[in-house]
């Protein structure tokens, strides 16, 4: 197809009418509820992990090593390796950067069956899995720089497919559509999933009273398009240079949620005070928002503010390796920062009803620790009143 779009588009028109059509197939979608996913994911996560496996041994086979990635990346990259404190910080980045990628995905927890059944994912599946796919990215990237060395590293995927397309011959193309059709459905659950219900589900949680997930989703799916996401992908900053700046701002918000729950609140709130949207609730704090939250999440992310605008955009912000070094933390220190700050500001300006619970069972969600708390408070409160009776 010729190409009508100017360089500075950052895409040409068949990629943009591709992404049309996949935006288009994505909207029926969205009007599906989050629970009903399930099987489909499961099922493209097969046909995805099928696909991957033997593309890596395809590669491996054609290369017969692990490529010129492992056995000489001098020699790709040009100049010196990293050694010593240079290397344990670019591993420290990479680490902080696959933490942010997936941060956001714990919002499914919510849809566990029992309390509990998410830990296992979350501890053992995710590492695995994302483990597991790297190697086969950066195995077979290097592999097909040993067979195909004219190509730019073929770190994206697409790139690789179309490499193959253009260099095996039309043998290869019946493999190369079976093969990028099984990443379209992988791609297709990961975009309606992490990036149209989560978006839906937070656009419903601020907008309650106008938006429901289904709307939010729909919104997010315009939004989509008006931020000219193909920009982010194929310009100078590099899609994992954004993609790690949300450690910067979600390691605070995760790390003053957990100390609110665990440290300051002990596990217990009162569950009919989170549906009173007036004073009377003890989570209503000032016109229905908690001032210490805004303010400890700022006080948590500033100091990685430099490292990560300098990394985002390295031609016109430049700042020390201090700052730089920072960034690269600012997970666990954004984390860290935001349950400190959280826990300072409620211990000088105590909120109302920590470690409370509900009077009654109101939803059926107390345990035997629960009943005998309330049982030994209504037996305390009878006390009283004896005491009130016989000195009237």
């Amino acid at each position: 197809m010729k190409n009508s779009f100017s360089p500075a588009t950052a895409m040409q028109t068949n990629e943009f009418v591709a992404f049309i059509i996949f935006w288009v197939i994505s909207l029926p979608f969205f009007y599906l509820r989050p629970e009903s996913y399930r099987i489909p994911a499961i099922t493209s996560s097969v046909i995805v992990s099928v696909t991957a496996i033997a593309l890596f041994i395809w590669a491996l086979v054609k290369q017969g090593n692990g490529g010129p990635l492992f056995s000489n990346p001098e020699a790709v990259y040009g100049g010196g390796g990293l050694h010593g404190v240079q290397l344990a910080w670019v591993m420290v980045r990479c680490i902080n950067s696959g933490i942010g990628g997936w941060a956001g995905g714990v919002n499914f927890s919510r849809y566990a069956v029992h309390p509990g059944d998410q830990v296992y994912g979350q501890i053992l599946v995710i590492p695995l899995c994302l483990l597991g796919s790297n190697i086969l990215g950066i195995v077979t990237t290097s592999c097909a720089r040993g067979f195909y060395p004219n190509e730019p590293l073929l770190w994206k995927l697409y790139d690789l497919l179309e490499a193959i397309q253009m260099n095996e011959g039309p043998a290869a193309r019946a493999a190369v559509f079976f093969a990028a059709f099984s990443f379209l459905l992988s791609q297709l659950c990961v975009n309606i999933v992490a990036c149209g219900v989560v978006g839906g589900m937070d656009l419903a949680a601020l907008f309650p009273r106008y938006l429901n997930i289904r709307r939010g989703t729909f919104i997010v799916a315009i939004i989509g398009i008006c931020i000219n996401p193909w920009k982010i992908l194929n310009t100078a900053n590099s899609f994992i240079s954004a993609i790690s700046g949300y450690a910067v701002f979600l390691g605070p918000l995760t790390g003053i949620m957990l100390a609110d729950y665990h440290l300051l609140r002990r596990r217990r709130i009162k569950l009919s005070h989170l549906f009173l949207a007036d004073s009377g609730s003890d989570y209503w704090f000032w016109h229905g928002l908690n001032w210490r939250a805004p303010l400890a999440w700022l006080l948590a992310v500033w100091p990685s503010l430099p490292g990560f605008c300098a990394s985002v955009t390295p031609a016109t912000v430049l700042v020390n390796d201090t700052w730089i070094h920072v960034y690269y933390l600012s997970w666990p220190l954004s984390f860290c920062l935001g349950a400190s700050a959280w826990m300072a500001l409620n211990t000088i300006w105590p909120p109302r009803g920590v470690g409370e619970i509900d009077e009654v069972d109101v939803y059926g969600t107390f345990g035997p620790a629960d009943e005998e708390k309330v049982k030994g408070d209504q037996e305390g409160e009878k006390d009283d009143l004896s005491v009130d009776a016989e000195m009237a």
